[in-house]
């Protein structure tokens, strides 16, 4: 089975956030990097990543 992924925007719509926030967190490393494409270096995100994220977020915000 092929894994799903997801574009760094849509992410950020998931979110609720703006693709500079997301961009800002990343950049801070307030949030985990992704993996990374092999031939275009795209982030690759999952839902899996989406559900990390929010976690990372939850912890924070206590």
């Amino acid at each position: 089975m092929e894994r799903q992924y997801l574009k760094t925007r849509q992410v950020a719509e998931l979110l609720g956030v703006s693709l500079n926030t997301l961009y800002r967190w990343l950049k801070k490393e307030k949030i985990s990097e992704p993996l990374r494409g092999a031939d275009n270096n795209y982030r690759l995100w999952t839902a899996e990543d989406i559900e990390r994220i929010r976690q990372e977020l939850t912890v924070e915000s206590q």
